[in-house]
């Protein structure tokens, strides 16, 4: 990886309660983020790291949103725990004049490697959590490696990519499940899909073959058992994307792991139980989620 040149420059700061700040920040040309502090000095902070699609540093993606991100971020801050959380470079494709055939999964890795200095090196925190969500579990786990102090899986897949949009699919429709096993094994053995069935196109359109390719090279259950640092794994039991089925063989491989299953928790972390709303209206994070983050960091 190469050395990364931290550039800085704060763009707003959002007081809140006197209990945390949220400080805007360009750490380089591709992470542009949010550092939460604490009012109180601390030494521990956490890189959360948002799931698939054109997410942004909240867990907002476009049209839809949940600030579910935001919303870990500040409970943290009030737990003493400042976090950096970004914006993923898909989110940003206009802003750098990208494409999303430009993209690899490696790009998420830099990202998140980037982060985890800025919090060390720049901002000269001790001890960092790694915090993964869907997508963002996976790169988590392997910027974590000989970097962090522990990580957490949030909603986190146990299997390759392929393997898992193969289930969706084939839940859905076993002949469209075989056609979409065969398009993942020409896209490994040939770099590229001649054609694509046009009821699989939004999966394997030509400008995002290269980039699922890179994102299939690993796979979660091997790259979990390459930390050597405390990890919790976290899944909802009304989580309609990643199932608690997967929480539950990240744990297998890694025995010494902790494992939550939360009651009601869906895949954006809010309780399907719930009822409360923060200002915006929105429902809060399932409510014993950021006690349990909390917990396990305070105790590494």
């Amino acid at each position: 990886m190469k050395k990364i040149l931290f550039i800085l420059s704060i763009l707003s700061i959002n007081f809140c309660f006197a209990q945390f700040e949220d400080k805007d920040i360009e750490v380089n040309k591709y992470v542009h983020g949010t550092i939460c502090e604490p009012s109180e000095k601390t030494e521990v902070a956490a890189l959360i790291i948002a799931g698939s699609g054109p997410t942004d540093r909240d867990g907002n993606i476009p049209v839809i949103n949940n600030h579910s991100l935001e919303m870990l971020a500040h409970g943290l801050a009030e737990n003493n725990i400042a976090s950096f959380r970004y914006d993923k470079r898909i989110f940003r494709l206009g802003e750098l004049n990208l494409t999303e055939a430009d993209l690899s999964f490696e790009d998420f890795i830099e990202d998140a490697v980037t982060g985890i200095h800025y919090l060390k090196d720049t901002l000269g925190y001790k001890k960092i959590v790694v915090i993964g969500h869907s997508q963002g579990s996976l790169v988590g786990m392997i910027a974590a490696k000989d970097r962090a102090s522990g990580f957490i899986s949030l909603a986190g897949p146990s299997e390759k990519m392929s393997t898992k949009i193969i289930e969706q699919v084939t839940n859905q429709s076993p002949a469209y499940g075989d056609t979409t096993r065969v398009h993942f094994q020409e896209l490994q053995d040939t770099d590229t899909i001649k054609k694509v069935n046009p009821f699989l196109m939004s999966i394997f359109r030509p400008s995002v073959q290269q980039f699922i390719k890179s994102w299939d090279h690993y796979e979660p259950k091997k790259e979990i058992q390459e930390l050597s640092i405390p990890i919790l794994i976290i899944n909802g039991d009304k989580d309609k994307q990643v199932s608690i089925e997967d929480a539950k063989a990240l744990k297998i491989v890694v025995n010494d792991a902790e494992l939550l299953l939360l009651k009601n928790m869906n895949h954006v972390l809010k309780s399907e139980a719930e009822t409360r709303t923060n200002e915006e209206g929105e429902l809060i994070v399932h409510p014993e989620l950021i006690p349990a983050l909390t917990k396990f960091i305070q105790e590494l």
